[in-house]
């Protein structure tokens, strides 16, 4: 039965057309992703300089939870480091630290841009959900969703970026105005959330309102709801959008921190090589699912998923030191390509909504 209906929509837009919408809509989640990284990266600058320009005290004394032993993570940063000053800086604490076992790290202050930035965050993610109540089209709804999902997020990521300055968590070391500082202590931090998406996991599974297809199937095969799976139309899909884009990012956070801890697996572990593989195998097979959605706007919320499952290999990937993340890296060519890739994806899929109406 659900093979005929596939059939039947595959008929109503040509296969060509079916795959380059399906790969417009793949790449805009893909530079969404990566855009969102960059502009974090342009934040961080405008913070430490404002933190700078307005002598906003040091930070609290760090404390160093790597996913690497401290000597290989120093010398990471030596290679790593294009100032012939920071690589000095670092050999001097790699000697320190093998004679005392031990070496002084400052976390960055949290400024007043940083709060005032998280809070905009949420407020613009929750105003564009809001938007989504005056739009009429799927499609839209959907877009904006995305967007609304990747603001949200990010505000979770600087509230959590926050707390580790404050409790001197970090998780790697950088050269920051001749200092070694601790940065990226918002993943430990994450990293122990798994409790938290758990209860939000089992909250879905027993949900009779949730409509995803991964809880679905086991709601069905497992018997878990009393009566039958919600059905209906749904007149906006904005929120949807939003909380899928946001939790399932969550999600697979969790899961590349938890495989990256030398505690619990590695960075080279067999689970860290069986989570490259598993997901590489599932793009191709999400990249099959989206081709076949009977329109266009489930063809973009079904790139979320395909799109978010591809990233983790792209992250196992720079974690293995196979490749420097571009969208990490601050310069014009980066932004052009990246922000006009996400604006040029953007206005590809407004001019199929306007062929729609």
């Amino acid at each position: 039965m659900i093979s005929e209906v596939l059939d039947e929509n595959m008929t109503k837009i040509s296969i060509q057309k079916r795959v380059v919408f399906s790969l417009i809509s793949f790449f805009f989640i893909l530079f969404t992703i990566a855009s969102g990284h960059l502009i974090m990266v342009f934040l961080d600058h405008i913070d430490q300089s404002v933190s700078k320009v307005y002598k906003v005290r040091v930070g609290v004394n760090a404390r160093i939870f790597s996913d690497l032993p401290i000597e290989e993570l120093i010398n990471n940063r030596i290679n790593s480091s294009k100032s012939i000053e920071g690589q000095e800086l670092l050999r001097r604490k790699l000697d320190e630290y093998q004679k005392t076992g031990g070496f002084p790290v400052s976390m960055l202050p949290v400024s007043k841009f940083l709060v005032i930035e998280t809070i905009l965050f949420f407020v613009f993610g929750l105003l564009l959900i809001e938007i989504t109540i005056f739009q009429k089209s799927e499609i839209s709804q959907t877009i904006t969703g995305v967007f609304s999902g990747l603001l949200l997020w990010t505000g979770v990521e600087y509230s959590l970026i926050i707390a580790s300055r404050i409790f001197g968590i970090a998780k790697d070391i950088r050269v920051i105005d001749g200092k070694i500082t601790g940065v990226y202590g918002e993943y430990q931090l994450l990293k122990h959330t798994w409790g938290i998406l758990l209860l939000l996991f089992f909250f879905l599974l027993y949900s009779e309102n949730s409509r995803c297809n991964f809880f679905v199937f086991f709601k069905k095969n497992l018997k878990l709801t009393r009566g039958p799976v919600i059905s209906g139309k749904i007149d906006n899909y904005g929120p949807r959008v939003s909380f899928f884009f946001a939790t399932i990012t969550w999600f697979f956070y969790v899961v590349l921190l938890l495989a990256y801890d030398k505690d619990i697996f590695g960075v080279y572990s067999w689970f860290t090589y069986s989570v490259f593989f598993i997901s590489f195998a599932f793009t191709g097979f999400l990249f099959l699912k989206l081709i076949k959605q009977p329109t266009k706007a489930k063809m973009i919320r079904y790139a979320i998923p395909t799109a978010l499952v591809l990233w983790n290999d792209i992250e196992i990937l720079a974690k293995w030191n196979i490749f420097k993340e571009p969208w990490l890296i601050l310069s014009p060519e980066n932004f052009v390509i990246f922000l006009g890739g996400l604006i040029i994806g953007s206005i590809l899929i407004i001019k199929e909504l306007r062929k729609e109406r």
